[in-house]
């Protein structure tokens, strides 16, 4: 039975078993470590799930709020230690690169992951590998050029009304991929990525 936790943009708890999927979004202006606990406790106890029959607890490392993926690691850690489970680590590009399946796989692929406005977070990747840093861009701003090496996949349909006609004409470059809960659980599973000792996913641009 996998807990996990995306504290990157709100506060998003999932429960994950076999076929069983639970999962609560909360909004809040509230210091996020003051609230962890309860919430994570009420979360559990709504969901008729006994704390002792956990596992293993993933954190969606970012990118994002960089307070609230660092309390989403305190407490994970400090569950870890309490319940000897297993800590798992992972970031929403990792995820979103992870579901694309391409034909020719030799291409870098640039994932656009929103966060408001025009505004998205960005990174490369070939392979499971990460070619570059993650960085906040602004499509307004960014002096994109289409280049048919790059395979363009993004979370949100705003980015194509940003986007120039020439990219909204080459429809084969372009992948819009989203995920849920019972992905990541199965990523592990399979031993796709093994992230045990996760950090935030630090973007030096990003206030």
């Amino acid at each position: 039975m996998f807990l996990i936790l995306d504290f990157s943009q709100s506060l998003k708890l999932a429960i994950v078993d076999k076929n069983i999927l639970i999962q609560k979004e909360l909004n809040t202006k509230k210091n996020i470590s003051e609230i962890l606990i309860y919430e994570v406790e009420r979360f559990l106890k709504k969901s008729e799930v006994n704390i002792k029959k956990l596992k293993s607890i993933c954190i969606v490392t970012g990118p994002g709020s960089f307070t609230g993926i660092r309390s989403a690691l305190t407490f994970a850690k400090s569950l870890k230690l309490a319940l000897k489970l297993r800590l798992f680590g992972i970031s929403k590009f990792e995820i979103i690169n992870s579901k694309i399946k391409i034909n020719n796989d030799n291409k870098t692929r640039r994932i656009f992951l929103y966060f408001r406005d025009n505004q998205f977070f960005s990174q490369d990747f070939e392979g499971n590998k990460a070619k570059n840093e993650a960085r906040l861009i602004n499509i307004d701003n960014e002096k994109l050029k289409l280049n048919n090496k790059i395979t363009y996949i993004y979370d949100n349909i705003l980015l194509e009304s940003s986007l120039k006609n020439e990219f909204l004409n080459k429809k084969d470059n372009f992948y819009l991929v989203d995920y849920n809960f019972k992905e990541i659980k199965e990523l592990f599973v399979n031993n796709m990525i093994d992230n045990s000792d996760p950090k935030p996913l630090y973007i030096s641009n990003y206030y």
